[in-house]
């Protein structure tokens, strides 16, 4: 197999994960995630408290107002995640992550086979 042969794989099994339904449907529900209104205003809520968590998380019990903080952030990343729509593209997402993990140990598992028993057809 050549180099020119890898290319075109590669560029088949993308093609591939692009074409899968469940791409598709990530795909969907990201952009339903990117124009709602809603988890915008979420996310920013979520991501401010998650900021102020960071930061008073170095002095931990040390800084006056750690435990209000905590549960701030505690309750905007519930609220976060109890949004439905949000939900829905975080499992999706999660289902194409894994999709991708096996596409990458099964590539692992062939170039090892190929280091144990040298050039091996593919085909």
């Amino acid at each position: 197999m050549n180099y020119t042969d890898i290319y075109e794989a590669t560029y088949k099994l993308t093609d591939t994960i692009k074409n899968s339904p469940l791409y598709h449907t990530y795909k969907e529900y990201e952009l339903k995630v990117m124009e709602s209104d809603e988890i915008k205003k979420l996310l920013k809520t979520f991501h401010n408290y998650k900021e102020q968590f960071e930061e008073a998380y170095k002095y931990k019990d040390y800084h006056p107002d750690f435990a209000e903080i905590k549960k701030n952030y505690q309750r905007a990343k519930m609220n976060l995640m109890d949004n439905e729509l949000f939900k829905t593209y975080k499992k999706y997402e999660k289902q194409l992550d894994s999709y991708l993990e096996e596409i990458e140990f099964r590539l692992k598992e062939i170039v090892n086979i190929k280091e144990k028993h040298g050039k091996i057809n593919l085909r």
